[in-house]
């Protein structure tokens, strides 16, 4: 089990916060695997200066469910879904 931190811009971490949102796609290049810690950053590309655009919130999910290599359902070769 590992952390992997990534950032996430505010609208998808309102939804991730509300639990209305429970998955990520992503490229894959952590190697993320089910039972890793995902920290989301929230992360604000508008702010002007570039030091303050993570807001400092952030939430921890567990992964719970990944899938791989299903460009046949339409994910991008090199791309995961990453359920928790």
């Amino acid at each position: 089990m590992k952390e992997v931190h990534k950032k996430i811009l505010p609208e998808y971490f309102e939804a991730v916060m509300l639990h209305d949102k429970n998955f990520e796609v992503r490229k894959d290049e952590d190697g993320i695997e089910v039972g890793d810690h995902l920290i989301l950053e929230e992360y604000d590309p508008a702010v002007e200066h570039p030091g303050k655009r993570y807001t400092g919130r952030s939430c921890r999910r567990i992964v719970r469910y990944i899938l791989r290599n299903a460009e046949k359902y339409g994910i991008k070769k090199d791309f995961i879904v990453i359920g928790f």
